[in-house]
């Protein structure tokens, strides 16, 4: 757990990132790390734009639902019966599979409320200033103070400058417990109502320490913002994500949610759940890229539908037994010993130019994997990034490791 004092929230300064990062990305760049267009894909394998054949190890479709033929079937199902999109705002008309989607998602999801967006980052962007303006929160509206993860995804991050607009802002070392409950009882000092915005699932690996969390929001009385993507569809006996399956399978109150309806769930888009129809109605009337974007893809709200129903018929829950095997077997290769149930897994490298070359290398020795450089991790803290899916034979994962 990090430890250390929390920090306000600054402007960005995006001059200096692309300064400091710039050079090391046009080198990852130039050893055909990023930037690429695949020609064409054969389970795990994919083809390159110079003709090779790879192992990819980036794809976080960790279940591999995305290629089932009954999710592609119900994706050209609802183009043949409804076009490619219906180009109006959210706020005026939705297609019935859509509505048929989110009270679907509802009932999987315990009972709260589904609300669907084209993307996560789009769920973030209407609900997170609805909870800085304190209007999405239970009880007397007051100055809200957002208690960010330092590692929070930068979906959520990117929006500090608007949040602190409304409320005040601070931002703690990563799963810092003690920094949270220093921070939640200085916001009731100050008669603030104190939210902790964190994701469930880290995207750079790690879990929230959720039990811990849940019982301090409970003591102390704060509300909770998780971004659950990477726990969708992994983890819960339906797949109902980690969040979920550690609440007992019912959304807590002082919590508000957002899944993916993409990586485990196989197909695109994502989401907010909340807990009642009355912070729903706000987050539909009120949240900015639900009122003045487009919904989801209609071959998503298909596909989605498809896949719904793999989570509810007991077929997901199968392959999260097939994607634990191969996340065993990995962290037995690598000798990685006592981690937390997580597709992904970090190895720490250090430098940029390091860990391009051992990029580089594992490239020539025909796999991709992901070199994850500031500004997605601190400078000097490269690592390599591995995703497993069910797609993977034991093999694959042998030769990857030596």
């Amino acid at each position: 757990m990090g430890t250390g004092t929390s920090k306000s929230a600054a402007g960005r300064n995006t001059a200096f990132v692309v300064e400091q990062a710039k050079a090391h990305i046009a080198r990852a760049v130039g050893h055909q790390l990023m930037h690429l267009s695949i020609r064409r894909r054969r389970g795990k394998r994919v083809v390159l734009p110079d003709g090779r054949e790879v192992v990819e190890f980036i794809n976080c479709s960790y279940l591999g639902l995305d290629t089932r033929q009954e999710v592609i079937a119900a994706a050209k199902d609802v183009l043949d019966g409804w076009g490619v999109h219906f180009c109006c705002a959210r706020s005026r008309f939705s297609i019935d599979p859509n509505r048929e989607l989110e009270e679907r998602l509802s009932r999987w999801m315990g009972g709260g409320r589904a609300i669907t967006f084209p993307s996560v980052t789009s769920a973030h962007m209407s609900t997170l200033p609805l909870v800085a303006s304190g209007v999405l929160l239970p009880g007397p509206r007051r100055r809200v103070r957002l208690i960010f993860d330092r590692f929070a995804h930068a979906s959520m991050q990117y929006l500090k400058p608007i949040l602190a607009v409304e409320a005040r802002v601070t931002t703690l070392c990563h799963n810092d417990l003690a920094g949270l409950e220093r921070e939640a009882r200085a916001a009731r000092r100050c008669g603030e109502a104190a939210v902790y915005v964190a994701d469930s699932v880290y995207s750079m690996g790690g879990v929230c320490p959720l039990d811990e969390v849940v019982e301090m929001s409970r003591r102390l009385g704060f509300g909770l913002y998780l971004d659950d993507a990477h726990g969708t569809s992994i983890f819960g006996a339906r797949g109902e994500g980690y969040v979920l399956s550690r609440t007992g399978g019912v959304l807590p109150d002082n919590a508000i949610l957002t899944f993916s309806l993409a990586k485990g769930f196989g197909c695109n888009g994502g989401g907010v759940l909340v807990p009642d129809s009355q912070r729903e109605r706000l987050v539909r009337s009120f949240g900015q890229t639900y009122a003045f974007s487009a919904p989801l893809d209609f071959s998503v709200q298909g596909a989605a539908l498809a896949a719904l129903a793999l989570h509810e018929d007991g077929t997901v829950a199968g392959l999260q037994k097939r994607l634990r095997d191969n996340v065993a077997l990995l962290d037995e290769e690598l000798l990685q010993t006592g981690l937390p149930f997580s597709p992904i897994r970090m190895v720490m490298i250090g430098s940029e130019d390091e860990a391009i070359r051992v990029g580089a290398e594992l490239l020539e020795a025909g796999f991709f994997v992901s070199v994850a450089m500031f500004p997605v991790v601190p400078r000097g803290r490269a690592q390599l990034r591995l995703c497993v899916g069910v797609g993977h034979t034991k093999a694959q994962i042998r030769d990857l490791a030596r």
